[in-house]
């Protein structure tokens, strides 16, 4: 992507003539680039071991222009401390900079027939706030965030000389990601225990109290839980030997929420930077498979798919609003971070077809639901929640490690090898794969239902006899009721 973006940036500026930089250059050549080039571009600079790569450097009568290049909408602020390193390695090489702006891709640009350069990306001076709109110049912000560099390099490089120090754990490590670094740091944790304390989920507190020797979730400080239902589930279920369930919840929930037939629904999609088809804004998802698993109330089942290549919007949505039934739920994992979005997405796109999209947005049911909200817990999901990690709890043999392929993102780039390889011989092998994954996943959402179904029932049956033992004067204990 960098590479596409840079070559559309350099339309965007105008550069036809100029250096270029590669990766693993010697920043002598950049150097030795100076005298007779106007432009470079992804030029490396280095200075005490500090090395940068410069996007877009100019020479001019009055100085050197900087354009650093961003690869998303409106860059925030936070960009600032990493664009301060870079003018500091070229202050300090001599490098007299009068002008600093970012080029970043333009929000509002819809492609047409050809993609615009011109118009894909906006060239500014400025950071943007949260509401979007122009805020502390460059300049201004990369002059707030100026500190010491050299002390910090020369630590860093004293570090270098010393053992590996033992490793801290603290909230950062996991702060909106995980670490890319965290196995590294922690690799007894890539096994944990079921019931360990460290999968408790959203609390802030247990790498604390692991360090204090409360190892399990049995040994949770009362008085340190956040109190989330998921939390709530995750310490009852390590209680009563590994699985916890609120029927009552549940009961509710599958009564409350689902209608045959059960219309199990799945899709892949792809995102790009540079908007590649007409009608499309950088960034817009593409859809561009889904799977279909439809469960009759006498448990017939049937299974339907759809899967496109280049922009097959248009031919996604017909197909299925062909293949889905009028009625049923249409039940998918995550649908609300998903597939609901995905069909808004389509229905603003075909605004003939946006009635009966959003209608079956509106008969979307999320599987997640009951896991999310607490009503079931297994330790065995270790506090994770994908569908991956559910499907082994109700069916032992069936898993994605058969499939050649394994993940979302591995799909994905499988179909852009469909998408965009003009040799066809592997194709339909490439088509294959893709539709064994995308069916397993809605077949998956039909073995953690009817698994669901299966605990609820047994526990009614042993509700009723319990109603019958009181009424007969006798007392039987279940846990979970």
């Amino acid at each position: 992507m960098d590479e596409d973006l840079t070559a559309l940036a350099c339309q965007k500026l105008g550069i036809k003539e100029y250096f270029q930089g590669v990766r693993g250059d010697d920043p002598q050549r950049a150097m030795a680039a100076l005298e007779e080039s106007e432009w470079l571009v992804s030029a490396r600079f280095e200075f005490h071991q500090l090395r940068v790569k410069i996007p877009f450097l100019h020479k001019t009568d009055a100085g050197w222009e900087v354009y650093f290049l961003y690869g998303g909408h409106l860059p925030k602020e936070d960009e600032a401390f990493n664009y301060m390193l870079s003018a500091w390695v070229l202050e300090n090489l001599g490098f007299a900079v009068n002008s600093l702006y970012v080029i970043h891709l333009n929000p509002d640009y819809i492609r047409g027939k050809e993609l615009d350069p011109q118009e894909l990306f906006i060239i500014s001076d400025r950071f943007y706030n949260e509401a979007g709109r122009p805020a502390r110049r460059l300049s201004e912000a990369i002059e707030k965030q100026k500190i010491e560099v050299q002390p910090m390099l020369d630590e860093m490089e004293r570090m270098l000389e010393l053992e590996e120090p033992e490793s801290v754990k603290t909230n950062r490590c996991t702060r909106r990601n995980k670490c890319v670094y965290y196995e590294r740091c922690f690799p007894e944790e890539k096994e944990l225990e079921p019931d360990s304390i460290l999968t408790l989920v959203s609390s802030q507190y247990k790498n604390q109290m692991a360090a204090e020797g409360r190892l399990t979730l049995q040994d949770a400080d009362p008085d340190r839980i956040e109190g989330t239902r998921q939390q709530f589930a995750q310490i009852k279920a390590a209680q009563n030997g590994g699985c916890y369930i609120d029927y009552f919840g549940l009961k509710i929930w599958l009564d409350g929420a689902l209608q045959y037939p059960y219309c199990f629904l799945d899709f892949e999609w792809e995102t790009y930077a540079v908007p590649p088809y007409e009608g499309m804004r950088s960034y817009q998802v593409l859809p561009f498979q889904y799977s279909l698993h439809i469960l009759e109330a006498d448990g017939t089942l049937t299974h339907r798919e759809f899967i496109g290549v280049h922009d097959c919007r248009k031919d996604f949505v017909e197909k299925l609003l062909q293949d889905l039934p009028p009625k049923g739920s249409v039940i998918a994992y995550n649908a609300e971070g998903a597939e609901k979005i995905r069909l808004q997405e389509l229905a603003a796109r075909f605004p003939e077809r946006a009635k009966p999209l959003m209608k079956i947005h509106a008969r979307m049911v999320d599987l997640a639901f009951p896991f999310q909200a607490g009503l079931f817990y297994d330790t065995r999901m270790r506090g994770y929640y994908s569908l991956k990690t559910l499907l082994p709890l109700f069916d032992e043999n069936l898993t994605y490690q058969d499939l050649d392929i394994h993940q979302g993102m591995d799909a994905v780039v499988q179909w852009r090898n469909l998408d965009q390889n003009n040799d066809q011989s592997d194709h339909q092998a490439i088509r294959d794969h893709l539709l064994q994954y995308c069916g397993l996943d809605t077949y998956s959402m039909i073995i953690v239902m009817n698994g669901l179904k299966k605990k609820l029932a047994e526990w009614e049956v042993r509700h009723q006899h319990q109603e019958a033992a009181i009424a007969a004067g006798k007392g039987i204990e279940d846990e979970n009721f």
